[in-house]
């Protein structure tokens, strides 16, 4: 698990050299791959058959860049100052205390965290990107927890208080986020400079935690980076209802005109010009997703969400308190 095994492919070194996520269906070619296993992502405690089959129809795609897109991509990622080196407590507390050998949606688990983490460096400047390196410990959306829950105190010593208060928050928010009612109250909401605290529930024990206003949004740019390296390599035409576009485009939005967009983030939802070769061949999930409703895919996403924090007695309940003087 070391970092110098971390490899970061050139989507994820286009994001970072340009601050933005882009379509790049243009420069790839999709193939399927015949050794994939589900079982060995972090996706393998699904148990819904229909589930199972959409996720590794979603996740089951080797990608071929141009010559041309590697070489220009590697150009730009080389002007890139590089992130600093991570403290050694950490990786040893990582490597001999915590499991992240399960693989990740794309990648090992350590390519998804150093991603992260690099953007972070590269286009959050200000705020911690050692949290993006480890956002991901305290559980992530599919009940896997890489680190035991007794492990908190030893985990507090090695990183601050601010940095603790995000990454213990961070699995609780990305669920609200893609369970649905959070995302829909900030978006509707008259006002949001008038939020004063939000409150919510850990995922790895069900603690409550509570984010001042301040704390929060800080934490919403967070979760933005994070939900770029799940969004679709290219042909985004055929993903405008994909589960995690959505929310990332609903957050970016939200973001941008409550004027909290702290992290580079630029995005832009126009397709390029859809290729085929972009697209891999066609399996019985990816028809399955094309033939379901938006409304039926987003419905099953948040039901598998529900799924997996009452499997572990979690509560997705949140309060958000406004100020109520503005509110008079």
């Amino acid at each position: 698990m070391a970092v110098a095994l971390v490899s970061l492919d050139l989507r994820r070194k286009s994001f970072i050299a340009d601050g933005k996520p882009a379509d790049h269906a243009q420069d790839i070619l999709a193939r399927r791959s015949a050794s994939f296993d589900l079982d060995k992502t972090i996706f393998k405690t699904l148990d819904s058959a229909l589930t199972r089959i959409v996720q590794k129809d979603r996740l089951n795609i080797e990608v071929f860049w141009s010559d041309a897109a590697a070489h220009r991509i590697l150009g730009r990622f080389a002007s890139i100052p590089a992130a600093l080196p991570h403290d050694q407590p950490i990786l040893e507390f990582m490597q001999n205390d915590c499991s992240f050998v399960t693989e990740h949606a794309d990648g090992s688990f350590m390519d998804h965290l150093q991603f992260c983490y690099e953007y972070s460096a590269a286009h959050f400047c200000g705020h911690s990107p050692r949290v993006m390196f480890l956002h991901s410990i305290m559980g992530v959306g599919t009940n896997y927890f890489p680190m035991d829950v007794t492990l908190i105190p030893k985990l507090q010593t090695l990183v601050t208080e601010a940095e603790m208060s995000h990454i213990e928050a961070f699995p609780s928010v990305l669920r609200l986020l893609l369970h649905g009612p959070l995302v829909q109250e900030l978006t509707y909401a008259p006002n949001l400079s008038e939020l004063r605290r939000v409150k919510f529930h850990r995922v790895i024990d069900n603690f409550e935690l509570s984010m001042d206003a301040d704390a929060f949004w800080i934490q919403l740019n967070y979760q933005l980076v994070h939900l770029l390296d799940f969004l679709p390599v290219a042909n985004w035409c055929d993903h405008q209802d994909n589960t995690f576009l959505v929310p990332f485009a609903a957050l970016h939005a939200i973001l941008v005109q409550s004027d909290r967009l702290l992290a580079h983030v630029d995005f832009d939802l126009t397709p390029a010009e859809r290729s085929p070769d972009a697209a891999p061949p066609m399996t019985l999930g990816g028809f399955i997703v094309t033939m379901l409703p938006s409304r039926v895919k987003r419905a099953i996403a948040r039901k598998s969400i529900a799924k997996f924090s009452a499997a572990i007695s979690h509560s997705l309940s949140y309060t958000i308190e406004w100020d109520a003087r503005c509110r008079l």
